[in-house]
């Protein structure tokens, strides 16, 4: 191969950089800034350029305050030129099937099917569906799932977005040095946290799998049966509606997350956290003592006086429920429902089937005692529901339904 001549090599970067900061500048880009916050700011801008941005998107977003905020965006978000039209093509999928995996994942969906706004990893999205195809699923039984990671990828954001972008969102330009810093550090957050995320999600299904595996229905198609027996559990602050009245709602949401964070704490296998519903959440188990003290727990966690906290009431109930998307739908959901309406602040109330399978499990030395609450009649509920209030029981106490037991006493049960 002939050697290159001078004339067709590429300038050097030093020159190619004061070629561009005097384009900069004559843009009006760098109008003000002297020494250290210049070159900063022509850092952040021939970062912008290298990912496509134009002048005039550079120059709005300097007017607007967001020159950093556009900066960890297109670290985030970068754009491969890939529309619909192109996705769906490579991918070799109906447009209507991409949209609706989109739209449940969170991914923007533009007017113009031929807009470029997509990169390689979404055309990668859109080509799992046949893989998803071809292990049996069809697209009813896929969009609950993928609805279902949507929300938990829009969680997962919100909460890095707020550890992380605090100082951008800020009034004012953030320093060009601080978007810097955070859009490399998000970018590198996403990338390793994605291999954690595998590790997570992939030890959270084995012990799902494991849980369903107990319900397997013996068939020819070796099909996992849906209903199973589970315990359910919900927790709702009291009086959270009126506080709404009386702090902002950031206060407020900082509340429900203190309730979402005790939650996890006390939880562990074989109790799951299943969702988190605003000033309540549901917890789920396949074993009824197990859910009933980590309630128990949760509700000592979190009545501590000294923090001023809303009281916090609980309601439990068992039943046949069906798993869908990471939820739980059934009668037990329902009835644990109505059950934490009646509960007395700081107490856990259960049902009697709950209080006759903790019994049955604990022997001649249950662990937890019981005292008869009055039976109440639900909404959609046939006949009326024998309660029980539990606490646990002090060490040295006679075991359950003792003659001299002031929470069980005879006949109770």
């Amino acid at each position: 191969m002939p050697p290159r001549s001078r004339t067709s090599l590429p300038l050097p970067a030093r020159v190619r950089s004061v070629m561009a900061e005097g384009d900069y500048d004559r843009a009006g880009l760098l109008d003000g800034l002297s020494g250290d916050e210049r070159r900063v700011r022509v850092s952040v801008l021939e970062s912008l350029a290298a990912d496509g941005v134009d002048i005039a998107t550079m120059r709005d977003a300097i007017e607007r305050d967001r020159l950093g905020l556009l900066l960890l965006e297109r670290t985030l978000r970068p754009e491969d030129g890939h529309s619909l039209t192109d996705v769906c093509r490579i991918a070799d999928i109906d447009a209507d099937v991409v949209r609706r995996w989109f739209q449940a994942l969170g991914r923007p969906l533009a007017p113009d099917p031929d807009e470029p706004i997509y990169t390689d990893e979404d055309v990668e999205i859109a080509e799992r569906i046949h893989r998803y195809r071809s292990l049996g699923f069809s697209d009813e039984e896929m969009m609950p799932v993928v609805r279902a990671i949507g929300r938990g990828v829009l969680n997962i954001a919100d909460a890095l977005g707020g550890l992380l972008g605090e100082a951008l969102l800020r009034p004012g330009e953030p320093e060009p040095e601080t978007a810097l810093r955070y859009a490399a550090e998000a970018r590198r957050i996403v990338e390793d946290d994605s291999l954690h995320l595998v590790h997570l999600v992939a030890a959270a299904l084995a012990d799902r799998i494991r849980s369903h595996a107990l319900a397997v229905e013996e068939s020819s198609a070796g099909r996992l049966q849906g209903a199973q027996e589970v315990t359910v559990c919900f927790a709702d602050l009291v009086g959270f509606t009126d506080l709404g009245e009386s702090v902002s709602a950031v206060e407020l949401s900082e509340v429900a997350e203190m309730l979402s964070a005790c939650a996890t704490e006390v939880s562990a296998w074989p109790v799951r956290l299943a969702k988190v519903i605003g000033d309540a959440v549901m917890l789920v188990s396949p074993d009824p003592t197990a859910l009933v003290r980590t309630a128990l727990d949760l509700v000592e966690e979190w009545s501590d006086p000294r923090d001023g906290r809303p009281g916090l009431r609980v309601g439990v109930a068992m039943g046949i429920g069906v798993p869908h998307a990471g939820d739980w739908f059934g009668p037990p959901v329902n009835l644990a429902s109505r059950v934490t309406e009646t509960a007395r602040p700081g107490q856990v109330t259960v049902t009697a089937a709950v209080h006759d399978a903790v019994v049955a499990a604990a022997g001649d030395d249950p662990p937890l005692r019981f005292r008869a609450a009055a039976p109440r009649k639900f909404k959609g509920v046939r006949g009326a529901q024998r309660l029980y209030r539990v606490q646990r029981r002090p060490a040295g106490s006679r075991g359950n339904g003792a003659p001299n037991d002031p929470v069980n006493p005879p006949g109770s049960r």
